[in-house]
């Protein structure tokens, strides 16, 4: 290597004139300088940091979903005939997103404590807005609200006859159709937007209508047919959301609005008294706080506001859903019943 650039740069330096000699010199000499640099392997420092870069996990945006309400204006009255069909495209696009490793999807029985902590339980369609504030509470990056536009079952094909006599054989389709929207907790903004639709059909033999309802037909059959239909819709959804989290993942993280509080310290380690279900997670800088006094409402005795000190920070290592173990970063006495508030 060093010879053939040696004959490079002596070449080089021949073919130019004698009034650029001393340019020459130097473009000689640093086309050396960079062909021995370039034969250099790595030093076993830069080799660990490519090592290290290449073997950082990438962040996963932490999502919500909440339950889908019903915005159809047809008739269908199979929707409120299945009271619990919310909820089973609700955990359903969970579960898919979580099977897709792209996010980190927050438990849905966190997500119905705090429904029913902020009295949001029965409260039917949410807004963008009231999610967001969910999501924050959640430490939620983001919220995914839907509705349902169709979920019922077609029968088509064949006559039907009364009190049971005639009638002929039909066919009947079980219609699911979905709209999601993916909600940033920090601006209440619509950031992706995904649709889903699903069918699933069978033929049926003779079908015999009675004056007081249906007969002959199999209840346990409608709900797999409109399942089979609603998995399809929220396939689609799921495939349309996975497809979002590379976008989702440039939004700036969503910090927890509640702060934690110092519950044991022991020389550089510090355990808080909060964890991933308050939106706590492993890498977050928290910043530890002194409590100088507590503000009091005169009439009810309610705090009002906690006036702080900072004296330090941390940074969370080890995170479970109800506490977090962290490193001290800056600042000593930490003690228990300081403030940790996270601040990136």
């Amino acid at each position: 290597m060093k010879q053939a650039l040696s004959h490079l740069a002596k070449f080089s330096c021949s073919a130019i004139s004698y009034s650029a000699i001393s340019y020459s010199a130097i473009s000689c000499s640093t086309l050396l300088w960079v062909g021995f640099m370039a034969a250099l392997p790595l030093t076993p420092i830069a080799m660990a940091s490519e090592m290290l870069a290449q073997s950082q996990p990438q962040s996963r945006v932490r999502v919500a979903v909440l339950d889908f309400d019903y915005a159809s204006t047809g008739a269908d009255y199979w929707w409120y005939a299945n009271p619990d069909a919310a909820k089973g495209v609700s955990d359903l696009l969970t579960n898919k997103l979580v099977n897709s490793g792209r996010y980190t999807m927050i438990e849905r029985s966190r997500i119905a404590d705090i429904l029913a902590e902020q009295n949001l339980a029965a409260a039917g369609r949410i807004d963008s807005s009231t999610a967001a504030q969910i999501g924050r509470v959640l430490g939620a990056d983001v919220v995914v609200i839907g509705s349902v536009t169709r979920f019922n079952l077609d029968e088509e094909g064949g006559g039907a006859s009364i009190l049971g006599f005639g009638g002929s054989g039909s066919r009947r389709t079980a219609e699911v159709e979905l709209t999601a929207r993916i909600v940033n907790t920090t601006t209440a903004e619509i950031v992706a937007a995904a649709e889903g639709s699903g069918s699933e059909s069978e033929g049926s033999g003779r079908v015999s209508i009675s004056i007081f309802g249906s007969a002959g037909r199999s209840a346990n059959n409608d709900d797999e047919l409109l399942s089979g239909a609603a998995e399809e819709a929220v396939t689609q959804l799921a495939s349309q959301l996975t497809d979002a989290a590379s976008k989702l993942s440039a939004l700036p993280a969503t910090l927890p609005t509640i702060d934690a509080t110092v519950a044991d310290v022991a020389g550089n380690t510090v355990i808080i008294n909060r964890g991933t279900q308050d939106g706590f997670r492993s890498g977050m800088r928290l910043s530890i706080e002194r409590v100088d006094r507590e503000v009091l409402d005169p009439q009810t005795g309610e705090v009002l506001r906690t006036i702080t000190t900072p004296i330090g920070q941390v940074e969370l290592t080890e995170v479970d859903a109800r506490s977090g173990v962290g490193r001290v970063v800056s600042g000593i006495g930490f003690q228990v019943g300081d403030k940790a508030k996270a601040v990136q």
